[in-house]
């Protein structure tokens, strides 16, 4: 029926596996197990491919540090002739409450550098994008709690975090996978809005 690309963002490292910002690492993980697929290094990406709901699926994890996760995107799209609105990124993002899923099929980047490296390196065209959101609201630096972004999504979670981290993972990958096999608006019509609650 078509191709699919599903990119998960993140920082490739042991020092940056347990951190808010790698939940795209996490999910796409998760979906290669589901799919069975196997992820092996192809230039400066982990690559897998499989089959889902009648499409050829190709997963990614970006090697190339989250600024520069357009160049892998673009190489593997442009060899595969994968449709910009065929690829699906999958980003944390601050500016939604802890675990809260959201699905688009464009729009900004939202600060986050990894999407603004794909949409550049694609030449602007829009990617659909599911954001998982990682705020949480008692951390507000003015309320005295962290003063600086980097510090929130790079910071080592402790493991009732790590918990919650792969319950969104999981909730990411199952709207991932209607994304592939009902298409965006029935994906988002199920899944927008959602937010998972932490473990216990």
């Amino acid at each position: 029926m078509g191709r699919r690309l599903v990119v998960g963002l993140g920082n490739p490292g042991p020092e940056y596996e347990s951190t808010w910002h790698n939940l795209g690492f996490h999910t796409v993980r998760q979906l290669a197990t589901k799919l069975k697929v196997s992820l092996r290094t192809s230039g400066d990406a982990l690559v897998g491919r499989g089959r889902y709901a009648g499409h050829d699926i190709f997963l990614m994890l970006p090697q190339s540090y989250m600024n520069l996760s357009g160049k892998p995107v673009s190489k593997l799209a442009r060899g595969e002739g994968i449709d910009a609105d065929e690829i699906l990124v999958i980003l944390d993002d601050h500016d939604l409450p802890r675990g809260m899923l959201r699905m688009r099929t464009g729009g900004g980047d939202g600060g986050h550098r990894g999407l603004r490296s794909i949409q550049n390196e694609l030449g602007g065209q829009q990617v659909g994008r599911l954001r998982i959101g990682i705020r949480d609201e008692e951390l507000d630096p003015e309320a005295g709690g962290y003063e600086d972004l980097a510090d929130r999504v790079l910071d080592t979670l402790d493991e009732n975090d790590v918990k919650h981290l792969e319950a969104m993972a999981t909730a990411a990958a199952r709207a991932s996978l209607d994304w592939i096999s009902v298409g965006p608006v029935g994906a988002m019509n199920r899944h927008n809005g959602l937010r998972i609650a932490p473990p216990g």
